[in-house]
């Protein structure tokens, strides 16, 4: 069987450079078709509408977290499957053991290169793609 193709990542950050560097690296380097949540509540809104084919999860947000709302994805049977990686500039190793133990596929580390983001998305993708 082949491997779904990675079409869609839905990028819920609330950093609005951060937003813009990943929109620009995104855009024009690769195939994705992107869309933007800036808080928690919003982001898991955007999954159960547009059903993402990933999402990309900032740790540390004001009020709904990166790691409550992965909680809340696994909730609702729309965003129960889809895999979400976490962006980040907390990577330490028990960080990093936590955020998989609550069901992330991996991890990308802010700051990143702008240059390298999509192909280290396509990594991360392809190895969730091999797990299930």
């Amino acid at each position: 069987m082949n491997p779904k193709p990675l079409e869609h990542i839905l990028i819920v950050e609330d950093e609005e450079d951060i937003i813009e560097i990943l929109r620009i690296a995104l855009e024009f380097s690769s195939q994705f078709q992107t869309s933007f949540a800036k808080t928690g509540p919003e982001g898991l809104q955007k999954a159960i509408i547009l059903q993402p084919d990933l999402i990309l999860l900032d740790v540390l947000m004001p009020g709904m977290n990166g790691l409550e709302l992965i909680e809340e994805l696994k909730f609702f049977p729309e965003t129960r499957e889809i895999p979400v990686a976490f962006i980040t500039s907390r990577v330490l190793k028990n960080e990093i053991s936590e955020y998989q133990k609550r069901g992330g596929i991996g991890v990308i580390e802010k700051p990143f290169a702008p240059l390298e983001i999509s192909e280290k998305i396509q990594t991360l993708w392809k190895d969730a793609q091999n797990r299930s």
